[in-house]
């Protein structure tokens, strides 16, 4: 792996989690967020046993009752979105690609495993997420190929222009604004020109949804340490604006729905557990973790409010 791209991570020892606070009194910070993930760790693995932190992506051939399988050929979809073609053969040339909020690192896990050309740099600011990856990594045989970064994947500190392909699976709704400017600017100034950059997520159609639609919004987002989901049309000004062309926005409403109805059962089911493990008592970010799962179902349902993309950019050669 070229040095450039060897970044001196740490992984320091987690400090105290704060009760959250309730968006009536402050709005949801990146402190709020670190908390919320590091509580939850290892509750997302009731959804995936390698930790798939994202919805399935179905097409014809799997099975809708499995979610592991839709979950993995969603890291397959983004991976050919990126539409990095082959690695030219004879040659010792490795790609760089680029996780901006990886989770824990199973995108990027899954393309590296299927291209043996591909490295990559996945990038978060929760320090246990690194931990549960570098352990994944080890597992599927990877660990050479997979560095993780713990910063702020709106200025990652990393060299400009030399990632191959960049992408966020539910992860750029954690950025700031509606437009996720902050976030763009640091995709752009890592890609290469004409590399692609691919965004899965949630996205408001409109700046002032319904009101039902807006108070489940608000809930969900609390719930899942959210500032606001971006609004589609802001999102695709912002790519614009700092170097981005061929932008394209697809609905994967219908792609996810069969992992989407996973949910109730799940989350049901690992509530009630949860429940029993602990007595009765569940820390205040398990609570709104388990909220958010029901919220983002029914989000889901309100179709002129909301709708689950792939939106993908190529960067501009100037």
């Amino acid at each position: 792996m070229p040095t450039v791209f060897q970044p001196d991570f740490r992984v320091p020892h987690e400090t105290p989690l704060r009760t959250p606070a309730s968006h009536a009194s402050a709005p949801i910070t990146t402190e709020d967020t670190q908390d919320y993930f590091t509580e939850v760790a290892t509750d997302y693995s009731a959804w995936s046993p390698s930790y798939n932190m994202h919805f399935g992506f179905w097409r014809v051939g799997l099975n809708p009752l499995r979610r592991e399988g839709m979950l993995v050929e969603m890291n397959r979809a983004v991976g050919r979105a990126l539409q990095l073609g082959d690695a030219q053969p004879g040659t010792a040339h490795r790609r760089c690609v680029i996780d901006m909020g990886c989770g824990a690192g199973a995108t990027a896990r899954t393309l590296v495993g299927d291209d043996p050309s591909l490295y990559a740099i996945t990038v978060t600011n929760v320090a246990v997420q690194n931990r549960i990856a570098a352990k994944l990594d080890a597992a599927a045989g990877v660990a050479d190929r997979m560095a993780h970064l713990e910063a702020d994947y709106t200025r990652t500190g990393l060299p400009a222009a030399q990632a191959d392909g960049a992408w966020a699976v539910e992860s750029a709704c954690y950025a700031d604004g509606t437009a996720k400017a902050d976030f763009i600017r640091e995709a752009a100034r890592l890609l290469k020109p004409g590399a692609r950059l691919a965004v899965v997520d949630g996205f408001l159609l409109r700046p002032r949804p319904g009101r039902l639609a807006s108070w489940l919004h608000r809930l969900w987002a609390d719930s899942w340490a959210v500032p606001t989901l971006a609004v589609r049309e802001d999102f695709v000004a912002a790519l614009r604006e700092y170097g981005f062309d061929d932008i394209e926005v697809k609905s994967l409403r219908w792609r996810v729905a069969p992992s989407a109805l996973h949910i109730p059962v799940l989350a049901t089911r690992f509530t009630l557990a949860e429940l029993w493990k602990a007595h009765g008592k569940l820390s205040p970010w398990r609570r709104k973790h388990i909220v958010a799962s029901y919220c983002a179902l029914a989000l889901g349902m309100f179709w002129r409010d909301f709708d689950y993309c792939m939106v993908t950019a190529k960067r501009r050669a100037d």
